[in-house]
């Protein structure tokens, strides 16, 4: 068992509507197809989000650097953002950086190494008893697999502190040259972000300040469907992959898993009266609602995190939490259910009780 002490969010500094994207959209693809856009363009509409937070201005994400120089700004941006929402998360936890034992830092947008993890931990001043994992490639399922492993960890160690970072910049992976249709959608629908969590096992003297504590975790690997998501890795960055599959497997499959997964821990859909739910795009959403009989209610803190911040990939789900637990102040004794998706195809699973 993992007690969550605090979640901290990292916003940028540039946030855009929709309607201010628009335009852009539109003057790039005539560049390109002269149908194109209006073809296409409907997809901002339908795609459930409001608005976004960019690291970079538009401008800068519509005309973008080489592999290079979008990496540097990554690297750059991340350890700025890294080291002052883990400040941040620690100081509300009550704990010093030297308490940490384990930092996982996940992100699928840009390449560190040393990882993200490394130079936190040494801006801040944490170890030297200190094991560090960076998770790179597992996407939007990131967020949920870095609570895991935390949680993996202060089982072995209850006495200690976790501390999880996500940070993904999906404006410094936009391809100018790409006027496909995936990279429309996948412009259309994420945006940029960063979340801290920090989190403390049973025999910890914080642990009685928990929030919420990580009961269960659990993955699921689908043989055979490494083409659904991911990226291609090219001279001129990265290349979103969206197969038009992946939303009739989700609907195959997501009852399936989490069903399976609460029955692995005696419970069942009935028991979780929250639902943290990673939001891939509106379409997920509604095939989410409809396999596992939901409510609207139910998605609601997902549906606004995708409204406000669009789709940011591993660390969308560490937002719909903190968004449940700073708005709707669930009651002592119950669940919720973490749930996201991500390539290789693989669901990953988490079950927390609110404290």
């Amino acid at each position: 068992m993992a007690s969550i002490l605090a979640i901290e969010r990292f916003v940028p500094p540039y946030r855009y509507d929709q309607t201010e994207v628009v335009p852009w959209v539109r003057e790039w693809l005539n560049e390109g197809e002269a149908a194109a856009a209006a073809r296409l363009l409907p997809v901002y509409e339908s795609a459930g989000v409001r608005s976004r937070g960019s690291v970079v201005p538009i401008e800068e994400v519509f005309h973008p650097r080489d592999f290079q120089g979008q990496n540097d700004r990554y690297a750059g941006i991340a350890r700025a953002a890294g080291v002052d929402v883990a400040r941040r998360a620690l100081a509300a936890a009550g704990l010093l950086p030297s308490d940490i034992g384990f930092v996982v830092s996940v992100s699928c947008t840009g390449f560190m190494i040393p990882a993200l993890d490394a130079y936190v931990a040494d801006a801040l001043g944490m170890g030297p008893r200190l094991a560090r994992l960076p998770i790179t490639e597992s996407g939007c399922a990131g967020g949920v697999v870095g609570l895991a492993r935390a949680r993996d960890f202060l089982a072995a160690h209850p006495d200690r502190a976790a501390l999880v970072i996500a940070m993904e910049f999906a404006s410094l992976t936009f391809q100018r040259g790409d006027r496909s249709a995936t990279n429309v959608v996948s412009s259309a629908i994420f945006g940029d972000g960063g979340a801290a969590v920090v989190l403390v096992g049973a025999d910890h003297p914080r642990a009685r300040h928990a929030k919420a504590r990580v009961t269960a975790a659990e993955s699921v690997f689908f043989p055979g469907t490494t083409h659904l998501m991911g990226f291609h890795l090219r001279n001129s960055g990265l290349h979103i992959i969206l197969d038009k599959a992946l939303a009739p497997f989700v609907r195959r499959e997501v009852a399936r898993g989490v069903d399976s997964f609460l029955a692995g821990q005696g419970r069942e859909r009935a028991d979780i009266t929250r639902w943290v739910m990673h939001p891939g795009g509106r379409r997920i959403i509604e095939v989410m609602a409809e396999k596992l009989g939901l409510e609207a209610k139910d998605l609601a803190p997902t549906e606004k995190v995708l409204s406000e911040h669009g789709n940011m990939s591993s660390v969308t789900v560490l937002f719909v939490l903190d968004q449940i637990l700073r708005c709707e102040r669930p009651r002592s004794g119950e669940r919720g259910l973490l749930g996201a998706f991500g390539p290789g195809f693989g669901a990953e699973f988490a079950l927390v009780e609110f404290a």
